[in-house]
């Protein structure tokens, strides 16, 4: 006897150690799945008849049945690929148990599951055995956490469960059910909605209801309350996270860290972020982790990556062959000139994309100084222009310094009068370039005045003055100078 009781609860165990298994060779067809199991007393193992079995699924709708005499249940639903659902388990004298997971076409899915005796010290919060009043609401769970946006093609309902329960922390019973009401206490007022409103738990103590998305994204807060012998019982409010829709053209943006790019000194290596910021057509930032593809005709740039949470990602510009020059340059901006072109996948599949220019600048060059000398009467001044770029004639990088300084020599004895010459160029001297992509006046066309800073000194034979043009660039440093005369 005792054997046999012995090979009993393995074999039961046997059972409980393939919950969960999926078994593609059960009676499931394509465009079908099936979940099934036994449900067996925990402290037994012995399986349990007539327990109430309630599958819950957004997609799938709600379904119920009972185990019978060997404690077996099972469902069947018509899903295309894959569905989530939540399965309870109810039955008088036992604690309800609940189990989430999810089915797939044309799988049979065995799901067993063992439940627990409730404590007869605390057979029930009436005096009947039953429940007693409701003294509080829980929230159990909500399927799925996040939906998205209305009309992106998204799953944009999320099924809420929640439960009354009595000073006992049980479930209440039909005998004392009670209606809750659900609120939306915050949201990004996209137009979401609760459907319905208001439930009256059932047997178990509950209460369904589905949350809809609106049109913005962000996060909704939602409030369970319930109005119980003149009290209010209620609630903190959960949480759900509406995620935004495809990415839409109107709201697509894309730009590099510098437009001016310091690497047509034919080195490798050198780094550019190209960041892009996606929204959808209601202005919110796309579904996290949305894909982001890149191209660019001259270097090497990173091939894709995902967007974070404000819609936004980055992918580097790394230099190297080819550089943007004949065939690699853009044919309009000519050499040193390319676009990065990054783009992804709108509604309807449809291609967003857009563009940026960038130029890669060579090495520093000073030139076209005009004049090479001069000579300043007393009083007077002189204009000096000059150039600074790189050897194409383009603007060197953001950060470069520029510098123009005019010295005279010292005086030949401590108390002898000395000229002294003003110079107009920037502040004190120097100015420092920004970001820019074309030539022209300030960028790399400058000019500056040569003035006779001593009026009341008058100089026959003429004062040396010597004119140093420096630039300190990540582009390479470069100086020259000339002199003239000062009266």
């Amino acid at each position: 006897m005792r054997s046999t009781i012995l090979a009993w609860v393995v074999a039961i165990g046997l059972i409980g150690l393939v919950t969960g298994c999926e078994d593609d060779n059960q009676s499931a067809v394509q465009g079908e799945a099936k979940i099934g199991g036994t449900v067996t007393d925990d402290a037994t193992l012995a399986p349990i008849a007539g327990v109430s079995v309630r599958a819950n699924s957004v997609s799938l709708g709600s379904k119920t049945t009972v185990t019978n005499d060997q404690g077996y249940y099972e469902f069947t639903f018509e899903v295309d690929s894959s569905a989530t659902v939540e399965l309870v388990f109810t039955k008088s004298g036992y604690n309800d148990k609940t189990e989430t997971t999810t089915v797939n076409s044309a799988t049979f899915l065995t799901l067993n599951v063992d439940v627990t005796a409730k404590s007869p010290i605390i057979g029930g919060g009436g005096s009947d055995g039953g429940s007693g009043i409701a003294q509080t609401i829980a929230f159990l769970s909500a399927e799925p956490q996040e939906v998205s946006v209305y009309g992106v093609g998204g799953l944009e309902t999320a099924l809420l469960e929640w439960e009354a329960r009595d000073s006992l922390g049980l479930p209440i019973d039909a005998a004392n059910a009670i209606d809750i009401t659900f609120t939306i206490v915050g949201g990004p007022g996209g137009a979401e909605y609760i459907s319905p409103r208001t439930v009256t738990t059932s047997a178990l103590g509950k209460a369904f209801t589905t949350f809809n998305s609106g049109v913005r994204s962000g996060v909704a807060q939602v409030k369970a309350s319930a109005t119980v012998g003149g009290r209010t019982i209620e609630t903190s409010p959960i949480r759900i996270v509406i995620n935004a829709g495809f990415p839409d053209q109107a709201h697509f943006t894309v730009g590099p860290a510098r437009h001016n790019f310091p690497s047509l000194l034919f080195v490798f290596g050198k780094r550019n972020p190209i960041s892009v910021l996606v929204g959808d057509k209601y202005s919110n930032p796309v579904q996290p982790a949305t894909a982001l593809y890149f191209r660019s005709s001259a270097g090497v740039i990173q091939a894709a990556v995902h967007t974070d949470d404000d819609g936004q990602g980055s992918a580097d510009l790394i230099s190297g062959n080819p550089y943007p020059l004949g065939a690699a340059a853009d044919p309009m901006a000519g050499d040193g000139y390319h676009f990065v072109v990054a783009h992804t996948i709108g509604e309807s599949g449809v291609d967003v994309m857009d563009s940026t220019l960038i130029l890669w600048s060579g090495f520093s060059e000073i030139k076209n100084i005009t004049p090479t000398t001069f000579d300043i009467p007393n009083g007077g001044t002189q204009v000096i222009t000059f150039n600074v770029s790189d050897y194409l004639g383009h603007p060197l990088s953001a950060g470069t310094i520029i510098t123009v300084a005019a010295t005279v020599p010292p005086p030949p004895c401590p108390d002898c009068p000395i000229n002294t010459v003003g110079n107009s160029f920037g502040i004190d001297g120097s100015l420092t370039l920004d970001d820019y992509l074309v030539s022209g006046p300030g960028i790399t066309d400058f000019s500056f005045v040569l003035s006779d800073g001593s009026t009341d000194i008058n100089d026959p034979i003429g004062t040396t003055v010597t004119v140093r043009i420096s630039v300190e660039s990540e582009n390479g440093d470069a100086t020259t100078s000339f002199v003239g005369t000062l009266h």
